[in-house]
């Protein structure tokens, strides 16, 4: 695994919940996406899907505005699966602004399987450097350490969100309130509420 060596570092994690070995789990769990969309200001470094560093192969970049991205990620997330990524952030460029937004889309590319959002505990950060090996390969590391609202949105995200999910009604979300960190981790584990 390759990790940034950043003084700051935060991050958001997607867990589906069900056995916490991914791995040994049936291939039949309810598919809840076919692929991802996401939004971030500045941008993702890298994404784990089960503890494993996704080939950039399976990631497209859609936009990109002034460093600001926006990627579609052909991931299929099941029950029990958990999703990390390494989202990183200037805080000194466009007033402090930053942004991490991501829906998981079904085959049918307009229902959406989970977003980002603050209310169902799904989504975690870490914002330890050396707790990131842990954060990525352990899905329950830090499940208690909630995703934050954005409290200075980059003023585009929402309507790039839309633009790739019509219908999307998540929330931007990041490791801490306030100024942020250099470089954010986040991970969503897809519980069986979703």
């Amino acid at each position: 695994m390759r990790f940034l060596n950043w003084p700051a570092a935060v991050a958001l994690l997607l867990v589906v919940a069900a056995p916490s070995h991914a791995d040994k789990r049936p291939m039949n769990e309810p598919l809840l996406a076919q692929f991802l969309y996401t939004v971030a200001d500045d941008f993702i470094v890298d994404v784990y899907y089960n503890g494993e560093r996704v080939p950039d192969s399976r990631r497209k970049l859609l936009v990109e505005r002034f460093g600001a991205t926006a990627e579609r990620m052909d991931i299929p997330v099941r029950t029990g699966d958990w999703i990390v990524f390494n989202v990183v952030n200037n805080r000194m460029r466009w007033g402090g602004a930053y942004y991490f937004a991501a829906a998981g889309i079904k085959r049918d590319e307009t229902t959406t399987g989970f977003t980002t959002e603050l209310n169902s505990g799904k989504w975690s950060c870490c914002d330890s450097p050396r707790n990131m090996a842990r954060f990525i390969s352990d899905r329950d590391f830090l499940a208690s350490n909630a995703a934050q609202e954005v409290e200075r949105p980059w003023h585009e995200g929402d309507q790039l969100m839309r633009q790739f999910v019509k219908e999307w009604s998540g929330v931007p979300i990041w490791e801490t309130v306030g100024t942020p960190g250099l470089s954010s981790w986040h991970c969503e584990r897809g519980l069986s509420r979703i």
